[in-house]
């Protein structure tokens, strides 16, 4: 199923971020098959990583940039490669887009997401535990980038699949 809601006006904006989740049969090539449809399209991938496989099929989440058109031009094409079993596309922006990130910041640093980020959060940063962030992506993303300003040391985010 392809899932490309956007705002009217954005079809030539080549910098639209974009989050698709590829349902894939778990078999050899099949990453491979799915990299070469945003290459031959001259597609940049700005991540890519796979989820847990369940009944022989796994989770590809791919992150990229490309106007509406491209976009839904790449999910038609991905949904049409043999070893996919479904293709969902969303703006990065949209709400319904979710993640959860882990940050490890310095022990006696206060931390608090950014004023507005609509995240829920857990650990003590100042006792040097590591922060569990979780919300909408752009939100999660917000409060990873001011923790790395705030000194954090490593991180990492997790896509999580769409509802329904």
């Amino acid at each position: 199923m392809t899932d490309t809601a956007a705002p009217a006006g954005l079809a030539g904006d080549d910098d639209t971020r974009w989050v698709g989740w590829v349902r894939t049969e778990h078999r050899t090539g099949a990453i491979s098959a799915l990299a070469g449809v945003f290459s031959t399209r001259g597609v940049n991938v700005d991540s890519m990583a796979t989820g847990d496989v369940h009944d022989d099929a796994g989770l590809v989440v791919v992150t990229f940039r490309a106007g509406e058109r491209r976009a839904r031009l790449l999910a038609r094409t991905v949904e049409r490669l043999p070893q996919v079993r479904g293709v969902r596309v969303r703006r990065v922006d949209d709400p319904g887009v979710r993640a959860a990130a882990v940050v490890h910041l310095p022990a006696g640093t206060a931390f608090r997401p950014p004023a507005g980020a609509g995240v829920r959060w857990s650990g003590g940063s100042g006792a040097g535990e590591p922060l569990l962030v979780e919300g909408p992506l752009v939100d999660v993303e917000t409060t990873v980038a001011a923790a790395r300003a705030a000194g954090a040391t490593g991180d990492a985010t997790v896509i999580q699949p769409p509802r329904g």
